[in-house]
């Protein structure tokens, strides 16, 4: 996954991932690949409202360009 983020950086696309969270609606929030301030070897780090958070890869369950391309969906209802 650490991968997918690289590319989508160093590509200068722009991305939305969701990932798993007990404090979002239906248990998700989304993140964009603008607030990734770090992409580390166990996740991402980014920045919400000027607040930083770590999402961890196994947390994440989609990754989508923004023109709609499916990068990674590990949604168990695919």
């Amino acid at each position: 996954m650490k991968q997918i983020f690289n590319k989508v950086k160093w590509t200068g696309r722009r991305a939305l991932f969701w990932y798993i969270s007990r404090g979002g609606a239906g248990g998700e929030e989304v993140g964009s690949t603008d607030d990734v301030v770090e992409i580390g070897q166990d996740g991402v780090v980014i920045n919400v409202g000027g607040r930083r958070r770590f999402i961890p890869y196994h947390r994440i369950v989609e990754i989508r360009l923004e023109s709609g391309e499916v990068l990674l969906n590990r949604r168990k209802n695919n």
